[in-house]
């Protein structure tokens, strides 16, 4: 089967990995111990900096970061996000020894506190919907582009006073008439004259 095409550009991803068959891959402290090792000579060598054990922009950012620390209280492991050992907040709060893959992280812009009360708090679906909507491939005049930024964001300061010119601005960007249609919920025929 064919691979799909890799983003390459510079910004924040969210990778994650599953176990074959949802199995579990960490069995042992000694399975996690040896990841986070691995991780650390990994990040060494290639340069790469961890922001929570963790888009294209803050907003991005900090909803993937909220929605990862509460991977474990969704997943019915643990009722408090400080109970949970594998996870980057627990590392800072408790200043462990795995505490610098995340040194140069964003989540330093808040206080301790700030961040467990951020990340402690329920995400609405909705918002998490937003955050894996972008970045968006498209393939536009037989090329492939990645849209980086949300379509919201062409609608964001001004949407009601400059909207054809807002409109236009997100399909030259390469958002498609399906989609502007959707977001502003207006025919696909009035955002073609708009065009």
């Amino acid at each position: 089967m064919p691979r799909r095409t890799r983003i390459t550009d510079a910004g924040y991803y969210h990778v994650m990995s599953r176990g074959v068959e949802r199995c579990n891959v960490y069995l042992e402290d000694e399975d996690y111990r040896l990841f986070l090792d691995i991780l650390v000579e990994v990040f060494k060598k290639y340069n790469i900096v961890l922001h929570s054990y963790y888009l294209y922009d803050d907003i991005h950012f900090w909803i993937v970061a909220k929605y990862i620390e509460g991977n474990p209280i969704k997943a019915k492991m643990i009722t408090s996000v400080s109970e949970y050992k594998y996870q980057s907040f627990f590392q800072w709060k408790f200043k462990k020894e795995y505490l610098n893959l995340i040194k140069k992280s964003k989540i330093f812009e808040m206080t301790l506190h700030e961040y467990e009360e951020f990340i402690s708090t329920e995400m609405k679906s909705d918002i998490s919907d937003t955050v894996f909507a972008t970045p968006k491939l498209v393939k536009k005049n037989g090329k492939m582009k990645i849209l980086q930024k949300r379509l919201e964001i062409f609608f964001e300061y001004d949407r009601d006073i400059n909207p054809n010119t807002n409109l236009k601005s997100a399909f030259e960007y390469g958002y498609s008439k399906v989609d502007i249609a959707e977001f502003l919920k207006i025919s696909h025929t009035a955002v073609s004259k708009i065009l």
